[in-house]
C-alpha cells in the first residue's frame, strides 16, 4: 500500500488498481480513483457519472470491498465536517479530516486501535499539538499522518518522537505495522 500526501488534507491512498482519494482539492485531480472521501461539505469535488464514488456524509457504506464508517465531527459556521473509518485490504484507517476539537468518546472508542491515523495538528483553526497528541494517546493507532502539518515539533514533542525525517510517500504492508507504536511520518509534497 502506498499513500501520498498532496497538501493540505489531501491523501492519496494507493494498493494495485485501486486508488482512493481523501479531500482532493479539485475535479481535474480525481483521475484513475474509485473512492473520493470529503471530509468537509460543501466538498471541493462533487460525484459524476462515469466518475469514482464520492462520499460526503456520514453513514455506512462499500465501494468494492472498501468498508467505510462515518460521523459526524461537528458543523462550524455553514461548514459540516465528517470522520471517516475505513478497511481497505485489512488496514484500518481513521480519517479526522478537518476537526477542530477531540471527536466525541462514542467515535474515539470505534476508531481505537486503527493502523494508520491521519488527523490535523496545525493549530488554529485545527487541533492544537496537545489535544492531537492526547486524541493520539487514546486511539493507539500504528502510524499517525498530519494533515496541515505546518510545525510538527509540538506534536512530535508531545508524543515523545525526537525526529521525523520528511519522505516521499509512505509505502507498507500490513505485517509491516507494530501495533500501538504512534510512529509520526512525515510526509512532503
Amino acid at each position: 500500500m502506498v499513500i501520498n500526501f498532496l497538501g493540505n488534507d489531501y491523501f492519496k491512498i494507493s494498493s494495485g488498481e485501486t486508488t482512493v482519494l481523501v479531500d482532493p482539492e479539485n475535479q481535474r485531480s480525481v483521475r484513475g480513483a474509485i473512492l473520493i472521501l470529503n471530509t468537509v461539505m460543501p466538498a471541493p469535488v462533487e460525484e459524476a457519472e462515469d466518475g469514482p464514488t464520492v462520499i460526503s456524509h456520514q453513514g455506512e457504506y462499500e465501494v468494492q470491498g472498501i468498508h467505510i464508517t462515518g460521523w459526524s465531527g461537528g458543523n462550524e459556521k455553514g461548514t459540516e465536517r465528517t470522520i471517516y473509518k475505513m478497511e481497505m485490504e485489512g488496514v484500518t484507517f481513521a480519517i479526522l479530516g478537518q476537526i477542530t476539537k477531540e471527536p466525541e468518546s462514542k467515535i474515539q472508542e470505534f476508531l481505537a486501535d486503527c493502523d494508520v491515523l491521519i488527523v490535523p495538528s496545525g493549530g488554529k483553526p485545527f487541533m492544537e499539538a496537545g489535544a492531537t497528541a492526547k486524541l493520539v494517546r487514546q486511539l493507539e493507532p500504528s502510524v499517525v499522518l498530519v494533515s496541515f502539518p505546518e510545525n510538527l515539533k509540538p506534536l512530535l514533542k508531545e508524543i515523545g518522537q525526537e525526529k521525523c525525517v520528511p519522505e516521499e510517500k509512505f509505502v507498507f504492508k500490513k505485517k509491516d505495522l507494530t501495533p500501538k507504536a504512534m510512529t509520526v511520518k512525515c510526509l512532503s509534497v
